[in-house]
């Protein structure tokens, strides 16, 4: 019975790693393959979480596993593809995604985060990598930086931060999110506006664990509010960027109506501009806003967008997780509140 369990779950290990997987932003993150993934999902479940032993790696074989396996990395300033284990590639993309003076836990977190977005992107190969498994870019895949960028990054605290980073990713080596037996769309950013916001806000497709969740902790980070102010002749400069927007002459009826979500976040659904209407995500990448949850005003000829947050707010608020370690949260307590109903599987060498 043992050894059937043993081959079973070995072959569910080679079906992730052989067959071919935001400022922090998850927006073209493969997510036409997430729909397929969701294809005939019509409730959300809560699926239990999986009987695989030592999921956090104690016994070695998960790390084992990460150090041999090859994943190809391609470089988005360069375009060629690198070769590595999968325990560098994680290790190097915690360290480019998180502060490492982040809590441990929310490291192993990140780390979770990281590892499934790549087993569920070499679950679907992107035929626009020439071969590599994922990018190296935040704004397609998530972000990854050599050695020699970690140096340069932590200057006189390279070691230390290496270690810690190493010891957070070594414990919860080959810890996989799933759900429906599938690894997720593990989306993250840097702060939301006191709560998190659905995929069907921000992208138009309702993802059953990418809800709108609390994360109260986000409103204590310095770095939650931000403001932008630009003059009439600025504004009009951006939007008539876009071919279909028509301001006209009078500046005061260039914002028109605005559609706020419905989860409390303040993230803007809808919003006229022009005679145009644009989603709020859109208007953020048209404007360079920080985050989707904003306001804007006219006066004195110029106008004034007040941010909150950082990143797109959909899956989990690395600010949020860092809060929640602190406050005595593990990173699977941590996972699992930022991304509900997931189980935890285990890659098994």
């Amino acid at each position: 019975m043992m050894k059937n369990k043993i081959i079973m779950l070995v072959s569910v290990f080679l079906s992730l790693v052989i067959v071919p997987v935001a400022a922090l932003d998850f927006s073209q993150f493969s997510f036409d393959r997430a729909k397929n993934v969701l294809a005939g999902i019509n409730a959300v479940t809560r699926p239990q979480e999986s009987t695989a032993e030592s999921p956090n790696g104690e016994n070695g074989e998960s790390g084992e596993t990460q150090a041999q396996t090859e994943v190809k990395v391609m470089a988005a300033a360069s375009g060629n593809v690198i070769s590595m284990t999968e325990l560098e590639y994680v290790i190097g993309c915690v360290a480019s995604e998180m502060p490492a003076t982040y809590h441990e836990e929310a490291l192993k977190a990140q780390a979770v985060a990281a590892y499934t977005n790549l087993i569920r992107l070499k679950q679907n190969p992107d035929s626009s990598l020439n071969g590599a498994d994922i990018s190296d870019s935040p704004q397609k895949h998530q972000g990854y930086f050599t050695q020699q960028q970690r140096r340069e990054k932590w200057g006189e605290n390279y070691e230390k931060y290496s270690q810690k980073v190493e010891k957070a990713v070594k414990e919860v080596a080959g810890t996989v999110m799933t759900y429906n037996s599938e690894p997720i769309v593990a989306s993250y950013s840097a702060i939301c506006p006191g709560r998190t916001e659905s995929a069907e806000v921000i992208w138009g497709t309702d993802i059953p664990y990418l809800q709108s969740i609390s994360s109260p902790g986000d409103k204590l980070s310095p770095d939650y509010s931000s403001t932008l102010i630009l003059t009439k002749e600025q504004f009009k400069e951006i939007a008539e960027k876009d071919k279909d927007i028509k301001l006209g002459d009078d500046p005061e009826k260039w914002i028109g109506e605005v559609e706020y979500s419905k989860n409390g976040t303040g993230v803007i659904k809808n919003i006229k501009i022009g005679s145009k209407t644009l989603s709020g995500n859109s208007a953020r990448t048209m404007f360079s806003l920080r985050s989707p949850s904003f306001s804007v005003s006219y006066a004195n000829s110029s106008f004034t967008f007040k941010v909150s947050g950082y990143g797109h707010c959909v899956g989990m608020s690395q600010y949020g997780a860092d809060y929640m370690a602190r406050n005595g949260s593990d990173y699977k307590e941590i996972l699992k509140h930022y991304y509900q109903g997931v189980e935890f599987t285990r890659a098994v060498g």
